[in-house]
């Protein structure tokens, strides 16, 4: 519950932040301000919306239910907190999942509105929110809500905004490139890197719950073009048979496990895109930019390999978006290892899992954990808060 890796800890992390963030609007909106700070402002102002959006929005896709049109209005979410604590103890109630991602999408709408009015005061802070970090944000928060036609055509909108953002497709590097370069997946320098987040995690280094070899050839090396994927390299090993993809973030073992990850690389922007084009039925416009991420990933890609028909045989299915999504599913859970975006893909499309033990039994995420949502911290069930149900 305590363990700084653990999902309570996450749950005291993002109220801690929108906490502080609540304090600066509070601080900002009684700031009497002369005219030539008003536009500064502005800016700062709607990068903490932003912020306190997202936030939200991790919070209910952890800790509550998937959204689900039909469900969404009654399913548990999460407190949305708008104003800073002036109280010792202060009782919360949870919102359902729909009114969280209501007042999220409002905070992000209002504090992009503000970011692009005063966008000659938006920081180039690769460790805050700028507006190519924004628009992806924007992209993912309708990718994950999906509730209608709009969603998808708002999700392809904020990714392509996004894309251009940053500076265009072209800004990507192979993950070639990052091999002999400690800082790649995370130097701030680089165009195609969005938002830097340092974490004093001991999960990549110093756990025996990893990737093995055999998982690795299981899952991960099986791709459409048969093809050496570059995203695997090995540049260490631990403990014999655990195998550590290094390219995915930067470790310094100096500081007791202080690692950096690019929370919001441009290859996301293009992975949401890609996929408001595959539920809309646009493959052409799905091969372009999934060529993109293969061209980037893979030694001697070729493009002409990427086909719905040799989708659908690899993956051995009849429907084109069933391909298509499988096979955009498997590149973002390459394009995120050790990132934690895989659960959310498995909540998303009721993915399950199915964990094979010692002896040759197995355990199924359906069945120990159907919603796939984590409890509330206990803190916050002993102080009255609502808990998840069946937990």
């Amino acid at each position: 519950q305590k363990h700084q890796d653990s999902p309570s800890s996450y749950w005291v992390a993002a109220y801690g932040s929108i906490s502080q963030v609540n304090h600066a609007l509070r601080a900002l909106d009684e700031i009497e301000l002369e005219d030539k700070d008003k536009a500064k402002t502005g800016a700062i102002k709607g990068e903490a919306l932003v912020m306190r959006s997202y936030s939200h929005f991790m919070l209910v896709n952890i800790f509550s239910k998937h959204y689900n049109v039909t469900s969404a209005a009654s399913d548990l979410g999460v407190p949305y907190v708008f104003k800073p604590e002036t109280k010792l103890k202060v009782d919360y109630e949870r919102e359902s999942v729909e009114k969280t991602y209501q007042l999220a999408e409002k905070d992000l709408l209002d504090g992009i509105k503000l970011m692009v009015d005063n966008a000659d005061y938006i920081n180039s802070n690769k460790y805050r929110f700028t507006l190519a970090t924004a628009y992806n944000y924007a992209s993912r928060f309708y990718t994950f809500r999906n509730k209608d036609q709009d969603d998808i055509l708002k999700a392809k909108e904020f990714g392509e905004k996004a894309i251009n953002a940053y500076g265009g497709l072209e800004v990507m590097r192979h993950w070639s490139e990052y091999e002999g370069n400690e800082y790649a997946p995370v130097n701030v320098d680089h165009a195609s890197v969005g938002m830097v987040q340092l974490s004093y995690s001991w999960i990549q280094y110093d756990w025996i719950y990893q990737m093995t070899e055999n998982i690795k050839n299981d899952y991960l090396v099986k791709n459409p073009f048969v093809n050496s994927d570059s995203r695997l390299a090995i540049v260490w090993k631990k403990g014999g048979d655990i195998f550590i993809p290094s390219y995915y973030y930067t470790l310094d073992r100096d500081r007791g496990g202080v690692s950096g990850y690019d929370i919001f690389p441009v290859y996301e922007a293009v992975l949401n895109s890609a996929e408001a084009a595959i539920r809309t039925g646009d493959y052409i416009q799905a091969k372009s930019l999934m060529e993109v991420i293969g061209s980037n990933s893979y030694i001697d890609y070729n493009p002409d390999n990427l086909t719905t028909e040799k989708l659908k045989t690899f993956y051995n299915v009849t429907d084109d978006k069933e391909a298509w999504t499988s096979y955009l599913l498997y590149e973002r859970r390459m394009m995120f290892l050790l990132q934690g975006m895989r659960w959310f893909d498995i909540k998303r499309y009721d993915i399950d899992v199915v964990h094979v033990l010692d002896d040759l039994s197995e355990i199924k995420l359906s069945e120990i954990a159907p919603d796939k949502d984590f409890q509330i911290p206990l803190a916050a069930i002993s102080s009255g808060m609502k808990p998840n149900p069946n937990k």
